[in-house]
């Protein structure tokens, strides 16, 4: 995954499409997703407001981060008018920054359409079992 962006159009729609606002400081928080796709760089909070703006798109990919690390870590680029990202098999390369995939809460699918829709993926439905009769001496349907 490697794309361009505009800083304050991305710190905007951020701000806007984050889910995290509450104060607690536990683990729980939404995942940011970033999905980098054809010309569009699309964000979502985890919720139900998704942006999608133009961006300088090199290369396709869907990255999960927590919001409020990418947030702090655009913040402590100042005077810059345009970001770049680049997501290998390493981590994350933002600049001179290197945040590895090991520890930082990050996680990558480099093909869109294999992702899911937020992370963690809700967990898969209960198989229907059905209910079991009590035995009885005479089967009277």
């Amino acid at each position: 995954m490697f794309f361009v962006v505009d800083k304050p159009r991305l710190q905007r729609i951020i701000s806007i499409a984050r889910e995290d606002r509450s104060r607690r400081k536990d683990a729980e928080t939404p995942f940011l997703r970033l999905k980098a796709e054809n010309t569009k760089l699309t964000i979502s909070g985890g919720g139900c407001v998704t942006a999608t703006f133009p961006a300088t798109i090199y290369q396709p990919g869907e990255l999960f981060i927590r919001t409020t690390k990418f947030r702090r870590l655009v913040r402590s680029f100042k005077n810059e008018k345009f970001l770049t990202f680049h997501v290998a098999e390493d981590g994350l390369h933002f600049g001179d920054v290197l945040m590895p995939f090991e520890g930082s809460d990050m996680v990558l699918y480099p093909n869109p359409a294999d992702a899911p829709e937020m992370w963690p993926p809700p967990p898969p439905e209960a198989e229907q079992i059905p209910e079991r009769k009590p035995p009885t001496l005479f089967d009277m349907d």
